[in-house]
């Protein structure tokens, strides 16, 4: 079963079509990258699927038996709140319970601290994250933590934007999502973090759709490159060098089209090579590309 569908879907800015009657499907196992032109709309298709934007017209359909998580490239963030208590907060009815069991340890650890109701408060929320089965809540969320070095009792106001991007992800990561839509993911992090972020998206078996201007990370992360471009979507399997020299052939079998005079009878993307790699979704017209605007 796919773990998202979008049918038909219209989405204008002003006069200015970014989804055109557009549709996609997203199946389990797959790490989608989505490109185009700046300004073509593809951060508002991500935010449509991740059902935070809408559309004009279509639907999203998500499998609702799996666990989503979305990273925006300005991911909000209560002030106020601590890195755990943010990182917790997308675990649902467990998330209160997992900040106060965080937060009584922290207490209990000061100099002055009232050790007696704190270890009776302490074993009360013991006894509700065993009956939960939460302990393992518990250490996924310190573990995202620490691996993207950040101060699980700092607070959020405190943070740079760079640490507020390792905390948006940190908070997707600690669920362990099925379906994981990422938006700039690299930005702001340091190569090793990539490089860390690069293995655990590969090795998961995570579900992911993605947004980025790294073309390394396209290249070792995508198993499908979708472009859109003038409201249309066109898919192509592999990474992105492959998507390139598929596109390169594409743009060679048009040129020899035209250099015989056959434009106006083939359809550009039902030429040659063009045929067997690529396909619209739906099939309609094809794309024109320029590589310095793929991205």
């Amino acid at each position: 079963m796919p773990h998202l569908i979008l049918s038909d879907a219209s989405l204008a800015f002003g006069h200015v079509p970014l989804l055109d009657h557009a549709d996609f499907q997203l199946d389990p196992g797959e790490r989608v990258a989505l490109i185009g032109r700046n300004g073509t709309g593809k951060t508002s298709l991500l935010r449509a699927l991740a059902g935070v934007g809408g559309l004009d017209d279509g639907k999203v359909w998500q499998d609702p038996g799996i666990r989503v998580a979305y990273v925006s490239q300005e991911p909000p963030f209560a002030a106020e709140l601590t890195v755990f208590e943010t990182v917790v907060a997308g675990m649902g009815e467990l998330s209160a319970l997992l900040a106060d069991y965080h937060a009584v340890s922290h207490a209990l650890g000061e100099p002055d601290a009232d050790h007696e109701p704190l270890l009776e408060r302490m074993h009360d929320l013991q006894t509700e994250l065993e009956a939960r089965h939460a302990w393992s809540f518990e250490a996924q969320a310190e573990k995202v933590i620490q691996r993207f070095s950040l101060d699980p009792d700092a607070r959020v106001g405190t943070l740079s934007g760079g640490q507020k991007k390792r905390l948006a992800l940190a908070q997707a990561l600690a669920i362990s999502p099925d379906l994981l839509l990422l938006d700039e993911p690299t930005n702001h992090l340091d190569i090793a973090t990539i490089e860390w972020l690069e293995e655990m998206l590969m090795s998961s078996g995570v579900t992911l759709l993605f947004i980025t201007h790294d073309r390394c990370f396209l290249d070792r992360v995508a198993t499908r490159i979708v472009e859109l471009d003038r409201g249309r979507l066109l898919s192509c399997p592999g990474n992105f060098s492959e998507y390139l020299s598929k596109k390169e052939g594409m743009l060679h079998d048009e040129a020899c089209c035209v250099s015989n005079n056959c434009a106006a009878t083939v359809p550009r993307a039902a030429s040659g090579r063009a045929r067997s790699n690529w396909r619209w979704i739906p099939e309609t017209r094809a794309a024109s590309w320029s590589p310095s605007l793929s991205m």
